[in-house]
């Protein structure tokens, strides 16, 4: 009689057992999986009132894929940007040049490779500058890439210079 009772709360309480075993092992792959995805992308919005790449508001950062492909939207960290960025905030440019590119900045356009990428040197007298003192014609040294916005008003290479390597957070993925 001892035998059979100590039987049937076994097979009472196995079920329970069992549940918890295999609701413990979910949570465990969705936890692990939920950090992954927190690790890997990060949402990015531009606040700005003029956007540099229009239309696009929202985008979505893969801190995991940093190969720089030229025309690829990629994240970086500000430095040294003055009054528009801060130091380590997150920036979304196009590569519109990478290592080896002729890059020719005129008073009118910007070309990369002889491809026109870019309207002028719209912002110079909105950084108390002469546009002449951006005017330049260089190729595109390794470990750096020329970065620009999609407007005429993006505060991009154009003013700022070419941007190192090590300070490409991801790549960037526009989603409305």
């Amino acid at each position: 009689m001892v035998d059979a009772q100590a039987r049937s709360m076994i097979r009472r309480s196995m079920p329970w057992r069992r549940f918890a075993l295999r609701s413990g092992l979910a949570l465990l792959l969705v936890l692990g999986v939920g950090a992954y995805l927190a690790d890997r992308f990060r949402f990015g919005i531009d606040d700005q009132v003029n956007r540099c790449l229009p239309p696009y508001r929202f985008f979505l950062i893969d801190r995991h894929d940093r190969e720089i492909r030229r025309d690829g939207l990629f994240a970086f960290a500000a430095l040294g940007m003055g009054r528009y960025f801060q130091d380590g905030q997150t920036i979304i440019k196009r590569a519109a040049g990478v290592p080896g590119d002729r890059v020719d900045v005129g008073l009118d356009q910007v070309r990369v490779n002889g491809e026109p990428v870019g309207q002028g040197l719209v912002l110079a007298r909105t950084l108390q500058r002469a546009p002449t003192d951006f005017l330049r014609s260089e190729r595109v040294p390794a470990g750096h890439f020329w970065m620009m916005g999609g407007s005429a008003d993006s505060f991009d290479a154009r003013y700022w210079g070419f941007l190192p390597e090590h300070r490409i957070i991801g790549r960037a993925y526009a989603l409305w």
